[in-house]
């Protein structure tokens, strides 16, 4: 509120405060007269200040004048109205309205002030936008487009697993020394696609890369069993790779250890030995499943 009583002061003084306000400003009557009104208000309409001193609303603009009859109903019932925003010419503007009533506590005089507020508008959309970008950055892992390492450890902070699977790309370094990086990376690249599109059309729980060639399945609906057999037609899709890079068969496999999150067990701790089971599977002869149970590993066939 700038002033205490509306009535202390008389127009000439409330011209004063109007003029040297940095924002547009306009004083109504409530019938919609228009007392006072700076240059930046009257800029809305192109128009000079002194020439729309005197006008009706509805005379200026019909549309702000059907809005202002809307809030007049608000502030005659004593009502205040809250800082909104809205847009006029072009342009982004909040709203602050302050009412002034005689001592019958009847409505006479509305302040109405417009915060061009349009390129605050466009940076802060701008910056969600950019922020969007950027969680889509940390949410999924660029190369294989599965679901990232920031993306798993904010889904572990919500322990909600009940069976945990971790899954390692067999001989992986063997296949950087023995056919490049570049062939490395496809591999990687197409086992990406090859499991987004077949979790997709089986209704996989999400798979996240959380390693160079590691990778992690919560399961937050499906026993040690039902994970177990998801699981293992994850390493039979693997196997498909081979024909698609015309590879000699089992040169691109996966090793993977899964147990079921039980109490005590915290998901990190189930984490452990499904890491346990999956190294299991590597001394194994790799390209199988195992699973953790009682203590003790199984393979799953």
């Amino acid at each position: 509120m700038l002033v205490a009583d509306f009535q202390q002061y008389p127009l000439a003084k409330w011209q004063d405060l109007i003029q040297i306000l940095p924002i547009a400003a306009v004083l109504l009557a409530p019938d919609a007269k228009i007392l006072l009104a700076n240059q930046a208000y009257a800029d809305f309409f192109t128009k000079d200040a002194d020439a729309i001193v005197g006008m009706h609303l509805k005379d200026l603009d019909i549309d702000c004048y059907h809005s202002f009859c809307n809030d007049l109903r608000i502030l005659n019932a004593g009502q205040k109205i809250l800082p909104f925003e809205h847009k006029f010419a072009g342009r982004e503007h909040r709203l602050n309205f302050q009412a002034y009533y005689n001592t019958d506590q009847q409505l006479h005089a509305v302040l109405l002030c417009a915060v061009d507020v349009s390129d605050l508008t466009a940076r802060q959309h701008l910056l969600a936008q950019y922020n969007q970008h950027l969680q889509q950055k940390l949410d999924f892992d660029e190369l294989t487009g599965l679901a990232s390492r920031h993306a798993f450890q904010r889904k572990l902070n919500q322990q909600n697993a009940l069976v945990v699977a971790l899954l390692d790309l067999d001989d992986f370094k063997m296949l950087n020394d023995d056919y490049g990086h570049v062939f490395a990376d496809r591999v990687l690249v197409e086992f990406g696609k090859h499991l987004k599109h077949l979790s997709a059309q089986y209704h996989w729980p999400t798979i996240y890369r959380v390693g160079g060639e590691e990778f992690v399945m919560l399961f937050e609906q499906h026993t040690l069993s039902g994970a177990c057999a998801i699981v293992n037609q994850v390493r039979q899709a693997v196997l498909a790779l081979n024909g698609a890079f015309a590879v000699p068969e089992a040169t691109i496999s996966v090793s993977c250890g899964v147990a079921a999150v039980r109490h005590p067990l915290t998901v990190v701790q189930a984490l452990d030995h499904a890491d346990r089971a999956m190294y299991q599977a590597k001394a194994q002869g790799k390209n199988a499943v195992y699973y953790y149970q009682r203590q003790q590993f199984y393979p799953y066939v």
